[in-house]
């Protein structure tokens, strides 16, 4: 065996061994319910936010007039 075949045959093994590991992933993927519930917190204050300043900016428009 000449040492560029076993270059690239440890190469190969390790690229074929290798597994990506997020934390978000694995929410989304093993533990569905906590995944989208932390998605959902995360989403629904934000949109509250928006709904009321938008809210306010209407009601200050309309006292203005």
């Amino acid at each position: 065996m000449n040492i560029l075949q076993v270059i690239d045959y440890y190469q190969n093994e390790m690229e074929s061994r290798y597994q990506e590991s997020s934390m978000l992933t694995n929410l989304f993927t093993d533990q569905k319910f906590i995944g989208w519930l932390g998605l959902f917190m995360i989403f629904f204050p934000i949109f509250e936010i928006f709904v009321f300043q938008f809210l306010e900016w209407e009601s200050n428009d309309n006292n203005k007039r």
